[in-house]
Order: C-alpha cells, then sequence, then structure tokens
C-alpha cells in the first residue's frame, strides 16, 4: 500500500493510479436524435438500459418532445444528475440512447471500466465529497456542477483488475439478492403460519392449554 495523497482515499494499492476525474474523463453534450431512446438515471439503480414508459415514470418529471434538447450518451458514459449526484443519482450507460438535459455526460479518455468508477463513486466517503463539491443554499438545493466534479480525485486499478472488481461486486451482489428473495419467502410463510394458528387458537380448534398459555380473562376469574 502506499498514501495517496487524498485524505478521503486514504492508503490504496502501490501499482493503483490516483487522478483527478478531468483526466480520465471529459464532458460532452451532444444534441439528441429522434430514433434514440430516452434513459433514465435512478438513485438506486444508476442508468436504464431502455426507455422507460411515460405511466412508470415519477410524476415530477416531464419529457420534451423535442428530442434534440437532450444529450446523446454512448456505453462507457459516466453521467450523473447535478441535483443529486451527492445522493447517488449517477451511473454508466449501457447502451446508447440520451439523457435529459439537466444530466451531466462524462465521457472516458481512455480505455477505463466506468462501472468500477461508479461504485467507487457510491462509497460513503466519495458521496461526502460530492455533497462538499457541490453549491447551493441547502441540501435540496445542491447542484455538482462539472467544473467541481473533474477536481475530485479517484483511485484507479490496472484495467484488467478493474474488471475483476466489477465482476466479484456483480457475484456477490446476485448472491445477496438470492438471500434477500430466500428471506422475503421465509418470513411470508412465517407470517401466513402465525395468522392460521391466531386463527386457529381464538376458534377453539387447538388448546391452548397445553402450551401452557392461560387466557387472560380466564386468570382473572
Amino acid at each position: 500500500m502506499k498514501p495517496s495523497g487524498i485524505e478521503w482515499l486514504g492508503d490504496v494499492p502501490e501499482h493503483w493510479e490516483v487522478n483527478r476525474i478531468a483526466n480520465v474523463f471529459r464532458e460532452v453534450a451532444e444534441p439528441g436524435t429522434e430514433e434514440l431512446p430516452i434513459l433514465s438515471v435512478s438513485i438506486h439503480h444508476g442508468v436504464s438500459d431502455k426507455e422507460i414508459d411515460e405511466e412508470d415514470m415519477d410524476r415530477k418529471v416531464t419529457r420534451s418532445d423535442d428530442r434534440s434538447k437532450y444529450k446523446q450518451v454512448a456505453p462507457s458514459d459516466l453521467v450523473y444528475n447535478m441535483m443529486r449526484a451527492w445522493q447517488g443519482g449517477f451511473g454508466t450507460v449501457a447502451v446508447s440512447g440520451m439523457v435529459s438535459p439537466a444530466y451531466v455526460v462524462a465521457r472516458p479518455l481512455r480505455e477505463l471500466e466506468t462501472a468500477y468508477i461508479e461504485h467507487l463513486l457510491r462509497t460513503p466517503q466519495a458521496i461526502e465529497q460530492m455533497r462538499r463539491h457541490s453549491r447551493g443554499i441547502t441540501d435540496f438545493r445542491l447542484r455538482l456542477y462539472w467544473g467541481e466534479f473533474k477536481n475530485i480525485c479517484v483511485a484507479l486499478p490496472p484495467q484488467a483488475e478493474a474488471i475483476a472488481i466489477c465482476a466479484k461486486i456483480e457475484e456477490m451482489e446476485e448472491r445477496f439478492n438470492t438471500m434477500t428473495i430466500a428471506c422475503e419467502e421465509s418470513i411470508a410463510l412465517l407470517q401466513e403460519r402465525r395468522t392460521a394458528l391466531i386463527s386457529a387458537a381464538v376458534t377453539g380448534k387447538i388448546d391452548v392449554r397445553r402450551s401452557g398459555f392461560i387466557p387472560t380473562c380466564q386468570a382473572e376469574a
């Protein structure tokens, strides 16, 4: 390990590079075209891989009929919502499309595993850095402009290692998702059994006295 020279990063592996975002990404603002889908950026799920139907969109979001007002994005671009970057409103683009003109589109200057940058920027320490670099009177009005975002420093492993890290994170997420589904199914089953047990007890189908339970009214009598 070696000192990164950046307080929030701390020590990093010796062979990793520490660099400003401006040295690995550039801001782009290419106008949209009719044939490209409009993608959304979620705090929890990043950039969508297809256009979301109007009825499935947040009621606060409205779309313009003029698609040239949107910004084009390409695979491996990093996109973030200026007002919600510090809340996790950014992600990696997987398909060609367009995003809101209120978003910043950052394109890699070299071969780069953008998904790794996304994972890094979702850490609590990075979120705090983005909040610090954002401008605004209150939290709800904070904006992270490209001029500030590009000065944030990140730790970059070699490309092969970054790909391996992303693959491992994906594997872990799949395992956690499987565990979550299993737990939710178990909870649902236990709730059904609880309901059935209560129903059987209050209708006299089971003798609760065998379990040592004495109804309150009977105890008072």
